[in-house]
């Protein structure tokens, strides 16, 4: 009951916040817990899985309250209030995953790790996900005093009252379960006393960095912003400035990677769960840990992991792999913005944001393979015959937002068909793929883009071993309860790829 507070304050938050923007005569809209719209045509599905989640998120704040009580070394009720039990479980079994190493041994692994580890597949709480994947981030680690307020006067921009306040407090002091309402509040009260805003605002006036390189990269940013959730009641507003100061501060940050297309969702989905400090230190875990290689200049890391997955759907689908031959098709074309993502615009949010629990516990991407496998699994059959009328690509660009159960896309993609894919597998693969993209040429260069294109084109079909999914499409048989356990994953260790020096975005709508 104490985990749920904070989500219905943050509905009511979302509610009022959509009232105060609502347009005369405009038509009822249906929008999720989070605030999104809910397309027409998923409607009905929505509102049919809508109970479920209810009941998912009662049960999750149950289980993980049970599970952080246990773990409470103070063992006092009171220290629940503030979350302190919260902090001091979840830290020392990362702290035990990071000393231990990685590897793909479940043995490895102590009974707490599996405990939390099942917790997390399930679902992190609404109230706790927030402050769980600042945790499961090591924001507290990464974080250097002032420097994001640095950043900020450094790109011009202004400093807001929350980050002054951040810097005043000490680390780890404070209640942050009241800090994050706090930021939701004060997103909510600009957007109200901005009502009459017709939505159109972009961006503060442009007088920062006088570096002509950050001024291209602002100018995309600017650019981009009416486009990342536009009609959200919270990033439609006051918000759409904070994204900007985010995404800003880290082009600052990271030269070699600057900006680019689709960090900009990455970065507003952490500010609808936590404050710009902490967000900036998120988006730097995910762009820097999870996804080196993704956003820079030939986005080359993105390219390879396209091939990779090719090669699973080739040896365990093997008739989607010739569906999309035969239509012309690469498979980075509906699979390369789910990962480039994370899922996000892709999935249901209650989907997507169950995908980034797992993706930030383990600091992987292994998720987003096993979660792209499970979901051409479930719809290999369709995609097939959509393939027989001239209508793959359709069909294809569908079957992700289709997908409102997320304990059975986690249950298949991380426990049953699909558990056995790994880390050390997955690497394995990426190495080869490099080095075949490296080799045709890929680079820098406008040629280098071209021959990027092309590799990308021709779909890779090298072959992995065949160890899940059976059946005539490769439908998968591995069963799993939906509260069950889950195997583990290993921590990331090293990484084959090439970074890039520069960013080039290209215009284009997400």
């Amino acid at each position: 009951a104490r985990f749920c507070l904070l989500g219905r304050r943050m509905e009511a938050l979302y509610r009022r916040a959509s009232g105060a923007r609502k347009k005369p005569n405009q038509e009822p809209v249906t929008r999720d817990a989070y605030g999104f719209v809910v397309k027409p045509e998923h409607v009905e599905a929505y509102r049919r899985n809508a109970p479920m989640y209810v009941d998912e998120e009662a049960e999750r704040a149950t289980r993980w309250d049970a599970f952080l009580a246990q773990k409470d070394d103070n063992g006092n009720d009171d220290d629940a209030r503030d979350g302190a039990r919260t902090l001091d479980a979840l830290v020392r079994v990362l702290d035990a995953r990071a000393a231990r190493g990685s590897g793909d041994d479940a043995l490895e692994e102590s009974d707490e790790e599996r405990e939390l580890r099942a917790l997390v597949a399930g679902g992190v709480p609404m109230a706790l996900r927030g402050r769980c994947w600042q945790i499961f981030a090591r924001v507290k680690e990464r974080r250097r005093d002032g420097v994001f307020r640095e950043l900020l006067v450094a790109a011009g921009e202004t400093v807001s009252a929350a980050t002054e306040t951040n810097d005043r407090r000490d680390e780890g002091d404070g209640d942050e379960e009241d800090a994050v309402e706090r930021a939701l509040a004060s997103l909510v009260d600009a957007t109200c006393e901005a009502a009459a805003d017709d939505g159109s605002r972009t961006a503060a006036p442009n007088h920062g960095c006088a570096d002509p390189t950050f001024r291209r990269v602002r100018k995309q940013i600017d650019k981009d912003l009416p486009r990342t959730f536009p009609g959200h009641p919270l990033l439609d507003g006051i918000g759409r400035d904070a994204l900007r100061r985010v995404l800003c501060a880290y082009a600052l940050h990271n030269p070699a990677v600057g900006y680019c297309q689709g960090m900009n969702f990455l970065a507003a989905l952490l500010l609808l769960l936590m404050e710009e400090e902490p967000a900036f230190w998120c988006l730097s875990a995910l762009v820097e840990d999870v996804l080196p290689g993704y956003y820079g200049n030939t986005m080359l890391a993105s390219a390879v992991d396209q091939a990779v997955l090719r090669t699973f759907v080739d040896a365990r689908f093997p008739r989607v792999g010739a569906a999309l031959d035969d239509a012309g098709v690469p498979l980075a074309a509906v699979t390369g913005s789910w990962f480039l993502t994370l899922y996000v615009n892709h999935l249901p949010w209650e989907t997507a944001l169950r995908v980034w629990d797992v993706l930030l516990f383990e600091r992987t991407r292994r998720v987003l393979f096993q979660t792209a496998l499970a979901l051409i699994d479930v719809n290999a059959k369709r995609i097939v015959e959509a393939g027989r009328c001239d209508r793959l690509m359709e069909c294809a660009v569908s079957v992700a937002p289709a997908q409102f159960d997320g304990s059975e896309l986690l249950i298949a993609a991380t426990c049953g068909a699909f558990a056995d894919v790994t880390w050390t597998e997955i690497m394995s693969s990426y190495a080869s793929h490099h080095s075949e993209l490296t080799k045709a040429g890929v680079d820098g260069t406008v040629n280098g883009r071209n021959n990027l294109r092309a590799s990308v084109s021709a779909a890779p079909t090298s072959q992995l071993a065949t160890v899940g999914g059976s059946g005539e499409y490769g439908t998968g048989d591995g069963e799993c309860p939906r509260n069950g356990r889950f195997p583990p994953t290993p921590m990331q260790e090293g990484w084959a790829g090439a970074e890039s020096d520069d960013s080039d975005s290209e215009d284009e709508d997400t």
